[in-house]
């Protein structure tokens, strides 16, 4: 018997082909499946952040793709099918939450293939294809400035509590020392990286703290 949690929306038309590929996937995820003709913002009221959701390349533009990925839940698994070989599309790969491309000529069998892997947590595309994003968005890293390697483990860990919105007295509980002493290293740590206030310091830190750093 299919979960109810698991739900698969088709963004795309009502035509026999769209039906006999869910019909498919359907026996074959064992995900109950339906069709959204059109998609629009209101619909968000019935999806959840477990459910997939699948648009329909064949009638929508790069435009309109983006407008849907604007519109949808930004926790939910998106992935494409009935997509064009152009490269127009390769810009969605852009989307942390977009998962797979399917082309137009893909068999039932190899988008059902596809999709059990991407409910492993795997992504389904091209090595041709993941090599050119890789290639256009590498850039160097920012330099990480000596003032880092002055922080002593403490500083880092209270600069590390203070960005993820942590305030004083909830760092002082999370560390057991005093709210005063978490003053003190405060404004030892604001004097070694050249900072006036937390809300320099919060962005300094997610700019040149590693996470694994304060541990």
């Amino acid at each position: 018997m299919t979960n109810s949690t698991q739900r698969l929306w088709l963004i795309g038309p009502k035509n026999i082909q769209n039906s006999l590929l869910l019909g498919y996937l359907q026996q074959n995820i064992d995900y109950s499946c339906a069709i959204i003709d059109p998609y629009t913002k209101a619909d968000n009221h019935n999806i959840k952040a477990e459910h997939l959701i699948c648009m329909d390349g064949s009638s929508l533009n790069y435009e309109r793709f983006q407008q849907n990925l604007e519109w949808l839940p930004p926790n939910n698994k998106v992935f494409f099918i009935n997509l064009d070989t152009d490269k127009e599309h390769e810009r969605l790969l852009q989307w942390p939450n977009v998962c797979g491309f399917f082309y137009k000529g893909d068999s039932h069998n190899h988008i059902s293939h596809g999709l059990a892997s991407i409910l492993k947590g795997e992504l389904w595309f091209s090595r041709k294809l993941l090599s050119r994003f890789v290639v256009s968005n590498r850039k160097n890293p920012s330099k990480i400035p000596d003032s880092i390697y002055a922080l002593t483990k403490r500083e880092k860990q209270i600069l590390n509590l203070s960005a993820s919105g942590a305030k004083n007295a909830e760092i002082a509980a999370a560390l057991n020392v005093s709210t005063h002493t978490v003053k003190t290293h405060m404004y030892n740590l604001f004097k070694k990286i050249d900072v006036s206030n937390r809300i320099q310091a919060i962005n300094w830190a997610k700019e040149y703290l590693p996470a694994q750093d304060v541990a």
